[in-house]
């Protein structure tokens, strides 16, 4: 038997809170703890500021139901199931946004593109891991849980693995923190800096060769002069013994 008591309805004054003011009544009234009556009559006092007007429209005998129906007119979300999945497939993290308002926004999403019909429940779970991991707004921790992603994980288990990640690549940045050693990295700074080396080593022994090369002394046994009647002729390098 439902309870006599008076529930604890929240407040609703603010029209952009109304979706999650909704869920939350909803669930007051499927739980079924409370009496039908006691609480119609809390939902009617939990409304103030703007939304309140709206109770001037109807019947003091209107059922929660139709309260509920006639403030989802007003301030519900409007969008079409359509334009909610062309909202999903350009979403991507913000740059102010932390992963946690990101799979909710998309989570927000896909709920109300299936509560229009636009997809079916079963499609939620890999459509959310999908999204959220291939439009994360950080590359570095893309990469950190690429393995992760890749691997039979729930969506949940994924946000909890990419918050994990993204805290600790903050601690890392974070002044006084001991920076970690990329050996995969290392090895290859190496590498090239040996290669630089044995170039420098081969171009080091060209030079010498070429410098050597210039520096011998003509061999050749004649050489070319001049007469004073301007004409030439060969003269011996060799010393003639008188």
């Amino acid at each position: 038997m439902p309870f006599m008591i008076k529930p604890n309805v929240p407040k609703f004054s603010d029209p952009a809170q109304f979706q999650e003011w909704k869920i939350e009544v909803e669930s007051m009234l499927i739980s079924n703890i409370y009496h039908k009556e006691i609480l119609r009559q809390a939902i009617r006092n939990a409304i103030g500021g703007k939304p309140r007007k709206i109770l001037t429209t109807l019947k003091p005998t209107a059922t929660t139901e139709e309260i509920l129906k006639t403030l989802e007119s007003n301030f519900g979300d409007i969008k079409s199931g359509e334009s909610l999945m062309e909202e999903y497939y350009k979403a991507k993290q913000e740059e102010d946004e932390d992963i946690s308002a990101w799979g909710i926004r998309l989570e927000e999403l896909l709920q109300k593109a299936i509560d229009r019909g636009e997809i079916k429940e079963y499609r939620k779970e890999k459509m959310l891991k999908t999204r959220f991991w291939k439009h994360l707004g950080n590359t570095e921790l893309k990469n950190a849980t690429r393995m992760f992603y890749e691997s039979d994980c729930s969506f949940e288990e994924l946000r909890r693995k990419v918050r994990k990640e993204e805290q600790e690549l903050k601690s890392a940045k974070e002044p006084g923190h001991p920076k970690q050693v990329n050996v995969h990295q290392m090895d290859n700074h190496l590498k090239n800096l040996n290669d630089l080396k044995e170039q420098m080593k081969e171009m080091e022994k060209k030079i010498n060769t070429l410098t050597q090369e210039r520096q011998k002394p003509n061999d050749q046994g004649n050489t070319r002069t001049w007469n004073n009647s301007g004409q030439s002729y060969k003269r011996q390098s060799q010393c003639i013994i008188k």
